[in-house]
């Protein structure tokens, strides 16, 4: 898959607005990947998106069809996606790290904590969108991430946005 531009999110917490809102700002997106929390919109967000999407299940979703992570590719870029509760994100995303190593990606996505974070590590880069319902950092913006990928260099930009 080699998308040009991905919308990331996460812990939308039932409340769809705020993400809709993200989506109709960012349009035409080429890939979508919300990182759990979902709860349930998961088939609303996947219409309006009009593109590929990536879903996983996080603390607060029940649906079962939802993985618990998922590992895809963005050019020659593989990622990594969970929402982080099972692997402690609220004492440092180490484990995580090591998961998504274990699994030859080069990116990480998680959520849960509800604060935005972006950090370009050795061996790779760690990414947080926030929430886009219920922030937790001390600027209350709800936030999501641009990732821009040019397919001829293979680079990828990283933009946190506000809504």
């Amino acid at each position: 898959m080699n998308p040009k531009k991905i919308l990331v999110m996460s812990d939308s917490h039932g409340s769809v607005s705020y993400a809709l809102k993200a989506l109709e700002r960012e349009k035409p997106i080429d890939l979508l990947v919300h990182l759990g929390d979902v709860q349930g919109n998961d088939q609303k967000l996947q219409q309006e998106a009009g593109c590929p999407c990536y879903f996983v299940r996080g603390n607060c979703d029940y649906d079962d069809n939802l993985p618990t992570f998922t590992v895809f590719q963005i050019g020659n870029h593989k990622v990594y996606a969970a929402h982080g509760h099972r692997y402690h994100v609220d004492y440092g995303t180490e484990y995580l790290e090591q998961s998504a190593l274990q699994y030859g990606c080069d990116i990480v996505m998680y959520g849960h904590t509800h604060v935005p974070d972006l950090r370009e590590k050795e061996k790779i880069t760690v990414l947080n969108p926030g929430s886009i319902t219920h922030p937790r950092q001390t600027d209350p913006a709800r936030t999501y991430v641009i990732m821009t990928h040019d397919p001829k260099t293979g680079r990828i930009d990283y933009e946190l946005k506000k809504i």
